[in-house]
């Protein structure tokens, strides 16, 4: 029963709570005015009892006499030590406080009063009261150190200003203070790189033993024993790949069953051996882009990037001996192609200004490169080539591309040096794009978008090599008509299957149809139906059914996202009834499945999981529903909080080139789910989640469109109580931080925190600069701004061109210094300029200035309180390619999303949110007590963790050029002296790899991994048990191929 106090009136500090009901959290301000649960009489002269029964002396230890007698004190003591306790009873307390920190607020001037009280009257224990407020005073303190709160920051950097004057076409007068950026030889450019990334290291060198826990939850996810899913060839070998522990790259094996039962395996290729041989050992950037076998498997090509800047060098292997072939093919395209005798090697070379891929060749094995024959020539410099193997392995099929035109040649696989002749299927028509493949080399399958916005279906017989010219479109027959509301993503052929991907309403689907009643595709030929009619497909193509799912939100991809893999399946599951395919969900990790056509049977299990994922739709300022993906942890979820007390948030988006962007799993962002955070994808105008029509409706005039779906996607998060402005953070790279940059220029009260990588933001300058590579293929999605009202569009939304004086979010960029798709002065010049409106750090020492009720500083419009930090290493547009290097880079950049939000420093583990409270995100920051301290000495410890025979660890390394003695992550060295650091790591890594070899099956060997930092972190000692894999760099154009967008979509 509630006590009464002397009046026997309400407690005037604390709600009433209904009997069963459990208190909700209470504004501060309204606190005071809801004098509803009761009080009892005064407490006893000992003080107010705690829940045990113990008086609050009794609370803090007190034994033997007290450290001076009243006679030795000059303090007058009270004449009696009776005193007043105005506080409600405690058990009343812990459960009014558990609700809300606002709760804790609105008692904390009464149980100040109290402890001065208890102070004032029982002077004895003044310093038993001095060390229980120390410990929490500290843990304040601690707290703000690890959230960059009261950090004093060295001196940002300064970028001098040199105006260039110039008058554009349209006569508007510019002054670009900043571009003279561009230029990557000047001394004075690369010391302001220099500058930029050892304050960015510096600014955020307080989260260091966060990244190192970080870094260790991420290793600790790997699977020791990851491989890839296997193939079996013609040769009776199956092949597959799998990861190293400690080691960056991937080794390539093959293994055969004998007729005896036993199993024999055979590495053929180690990328690590590559990595270290004379060619790449003083690289700064290694990644083997692509692996082709010949058609009798002896002979292996592989293409070796070694600077980020996406041109290969192909290099040829014998798989039996182990020997490399005297071929060799430099600065060449990322396709390449056998023929189907092996004897001759299809590949592409580029422009060497623009990196467009635009001449076919033919190689000889065994003969000069400069006998090369050139097959074909790409003029148009819209267009670029990309080039493939037909799946039945009949045809090398070269797909000439623009953004909204394309067309496809087509070359027998079986050929002699004779046969140079390219046939079209489909002559290009401006805005007609399509994709072919063929069928046991007697019909080509079309996929196209002519006359229709979501694409169909078509049939036509293929030529025989010695046929003479025929007119391909006038025999095509239709399989598939368009649907208003369902779009064809791709196909695939089989020998008796057509598998159907397509996508409606923001899902995909995958369409199985039979092909056995075709007759081999000998049948008579059907009259063409109009593409753009509707209802049932008529004749032999109308028998199919459609795969089902379990979940509401997953994402599919063809194949496997194993680039080997994928390739060497696509032919040798031909003629088999196996559709094989990557699923995943935000809450499934990633599994190739394997799905017979025939008995509808799949080889894979969905296990339950404590994550939850929700599809939502927000409104548009126009009125359009633009869908979302999120996911969270379902005990860490606490709708409806409001300012620091809401839920942490990450909001994605990529938003162009008609990308989808896939709900996919992470092992990496269980770090963050783990801390509270809700992830969430806005899938807006500019992809085609909802169709091609959702794709034309965010790009040339209507781009805005993408940029008002994301802000109301935001404005929708923080209504509906996911999450609050001042725990919102928002990513996105290449175009989607083209999205970033805009947002925040137009939105900045809405986000806490952006972070961008490699982010195009400079899209006025560059689309009028046609010498930039891509930016002529580039005008037909964002419009050349030579036309006037392009121009008055994209000036509108160009965040380098509108950056302006205002409050921007805590930002963090990262750029690359190779890479090809945006420049590395792109996003160089918008910190620059943003530099320059930016206010400066407000002083360390903590103010008294007011909150408001959502818990932001009032102290004004500038950013005296947010970080403007940028980054731009020796990388290419996908950023670092080994799998420890890429984990080391997303912990820096985790870290700075968990210090700006203020969220949880630690994981929260599911036993310590099943004890039956509520886990508001406050009660998460606050659940483990005093323990950030234990955090900070983590980074001054140096750890050796002792693992099994089959195990290996790590141990911080430092480079003698920059030695600083720090441990933990080290401190990034300044970007002129990151050359002679990375080539001593690579000298480092070519002994690790030695050791590594050297220690196999004795005793566990050092790792060195191939980063760019002054140390290393070493392995946690739980290591390898869960499944993840760091994403490789995308492909092709600023615009992602299907295969780079959806494992973009991974990380």
């Amino acid at each position: 029963m509630a006590r009464r106090d002397d009046t026997g009136s309400q407690h005037p500090l604390m709600p009433a709570l209904p009997h069963g009901a459990s208190a909700r959290s209470t504004p501060l301000n309204k606190a005071a005015s809801s004098p509803r649960i009761r009080t009892g009489s005064p407490t006893t002269r000992h003080g107010p009892k705690t829940v045990a029964g113990q008086s609050l002396g009794d609370s803090f230890n007190l034994k033997g006499s007290p450290p001076w007698s009243p006679r030795e004190s000059t303090y007058d003591l009270p004449a009696t030590r009776n005193f007043h306790n105005k506080l409600p009873p405690l058990d009343e307390m812990d459960l009014f406080v558990s609700q809300s920190p606002n709760n804790l607020l609105s008692l904390l001037p009464e149980m100040t009063e109290s402890i001065r009280q208890l102070v004032v009257h029982y002077p004895e224990v003044y310093m038993a009261v001095w060390e229980k407020l120390r410990a929490v005073l500290e843990e304040a303190e601690t707290r703000d150190r690890l959230h960059g709160r009261n950090v004093e920051l060295p001196t940002p950097p300064t970028c001098a200003t040199k105006p260039d004057i110039h008058i554009n076409i349209h006569g508007d007068g510019k002054i670009d203070s900043y571009n003279w950026l561009k230029d990557r030889e000047n001394p004075e450019v690369l010391k302001y790189i220099e500058d930029e990334n050892q304050y960015a290291i510096a600014a955020l060198s307080h989260t260091e033993p966060l990244q190192k826990l970080l870094y260790n939850e991420f290793v600790s996810r790997l699977d020791a024993n990851e491989e890839s899913a296997r193939v079996t060839l013609a040769d009776g070998w199956s092949y597959y790949s799998k990861s190293q522990v400690g080691l960056e790259y991937r080794l390539h094996c093959r293994s055969i069953i004998h007729d005896n039962g036993s199993e024999e395996k055979h590495a053929y290729m180690d990328e690590n051996e590559v990595a270290q041989s004379p060619e790449y050992r003083d690289s700064t950037y290694f990644r083997v882009g692509f692996l082709r076998h010949s058609p009798d498997c002896r002979i292996l090509a592989y293409g070796v990037d070694g600077l980020g800047n996406e041109q290969f060098t192909a290099f040829f292997k014998d798989v039996e001996t182990g020997e490399l072939l005297d071929d060799r093919l430099c600065n060449i395209y990322e396709n390449l192609e056998f023929s189907s005798c092996g004897r001759f090697v299809y590949y592409l070379t580029l422009v060497p200004e623009t990196d467009r891929a635009y001449r076919l060749y033919r190689h000889e094995l065994g003969t000069p490169v400069e006998r090369d024959q050139l097959l074909y020539e790409e003029k148009d410099e819209m267009f670029c080539l990309t080039m493939t193997k037909s799946g039945d392995g009949k045809f090398i099929m070269v797909n000439s591309a623009a953004q909204v035109t394309s067309e496809t040649l087509f070359l027998h696989a079986n050929t002699d040096e004779n046969d140079t002749q390219l046939r079209v299927i489909m002559p290009r028509k401006e805005g007609v794009t399509y994709s072919a493949e063929s069928h046991n080399g007697k019909h080509f399958f079309v996929l196209t978008n002519e006359n229709s916005k979501n694409n169909w279906l078509f049939r036509t017989p293929a030529p025989k090599r010695d046929s003479p010219p025929v007119d391909l479109i006038s025999l095509r027959e239709t399989v598939i008509p368009h649907r208003e509301f369902v779009l064809i993503e791709d196909f695939q052929v089989r020998r008796r299957h057509l598998v159907v991907f397509e996508r409606s309403n923001c899902h995909q689907n995958v369409r199985v149809i039979e092909l056995a009643s075709v007759g081999d595709v000998d049948s008579e030929r059907r009259p063409e139906a109009p593409p753009c009619s509707i209802g049932l497909e008529p004749g032999p193509f109308d028998k199919y059914h459609y795969i089902s799912f379990s979940e509401t939100v997953y994402s599919l991809l063809p194949e496997s996202i194993n680039e080997e893999v994928s390739n060497l399946s696509k032919m040798a599951l031909f003629g088999t009834n196996v559709l094989r395919f990557t699923y995943s969900s935000l809450v499934q990790p990633k599994q190739v499945i394997d799905y017979n056509m025939d008995t509808r049977e799949s080889i894979a299990a969905y296990d339950i999981s404590d994550y939850k994922q929700l599809r939502l739709f927000s409104t548009g300022i126009d009125g359009t529903a633009v869908p979302m993906s999120i996911v969270f942890r379902k005990d860490l979820f606490h709708q409806g909080g409001k300012g620091l007390d809401a839920n942490p948030c990450l909001l994605y988006t990529y938003g162009a080139y008609g990308s989808c962007t896939d709900p996919v799993f992470s092992t990496q962002r269980l770090s963050l789910l783990d801390r509270g955070f809700v992830y969430a994808i806005a899938h807006v105008r500019g992809g085609s989640d909802m169709g091609m029509g959702w794709y034309e409706e965010g790009k040339l005039g209507k781009k805005p469109n993408t940029f008002l779906d994301f802000i109301s996607c935001a404005e929708y998060l923080i209504k509906e109580g996911y999450t609050s402005p001042e725990k919102l953070a928002i990513y996105g790279r290449s175009a989607g931080g083209l999205v970033i940059g805009a947002v925040v220029n137009m939105r900045p009260d809405l986000f806490k925190t952006a972070l961008t990588e490699v982010p195009f933001v400079d899209a006025v300058n560059t689309m009028l600069d046609s010498s930039i590579p891509w930016t002529t293929f580039e005008w037909e999605e964002w419009g050349n701004p030579e036309d006037p009202e392009i121009y008055r569009v994209m000036k509108h939304y160009c965040p380098y061109t509108n950056v302006r004086p205002q409050k921007y979010p805590n930002m963090l960029v990262l750029g690359g210094m190779n890479d090809p798709r945006v420049a590395f002065f792109e996003p160089l010049k918008w910190v620059a300029k943003l530099r320059s409106c930016w206010p400066p750090r407000s002083t360390p020492t903590r103010s008294l200035q007011r909150e408001d009720n959502d818990g932001d500083s009032s102290a004004g419009p500038g950013n005296d309180d947010r970080m403007l930090l940028l980054r731009i290493e020796e990388v290419g547009h996908g950023g670092s390619s080994g799998q420890y290097s890429y984990l080391e880079d997303l912990a820096f950049e985790y870290a700075f999303l968990i210090s700006t939000l203020q969220a949880p420093v630690f994981k929260i583990d599911k036993e310590e949110s099943d004890h039956g409270e509520p886990m508001t995100p406050s009660s998460i920051r606050h659940r483990k007590g005093l323990f950030t301290r234990e955090l900070l000495e983590m980074g001054d410890e140096q750890e050796e963790d002792k693992m099994d025979n089959e195990s290996v660890y790590r141990q911080s390394i430092s480079c003698d050029s920059c030695m600083n003695g720090d441990e933990g992550i080290g401190v990034q060295p300044s970007a002129a002296r990151q050359s002679l650091q990375q080539l001593q790591l690579r000298q480092n890594s070519m002994l690790r790899y030695k050791e590594f070899k050297e220690g196999e099956g004795s005793k566990p060997a050092r790792i060195y991994s191939r980063r760019r930092s002054t140390t290393l972190l070493e392995f946690s000692e739980k290591g390898t048990k869960q499944n993840g894999k760091p994403a490789p760099p995308s492909q092709g154009p600023r615009s992602h191929s299907k295969l780079g967008e959806w494992i973009a979509n991974f990380f």
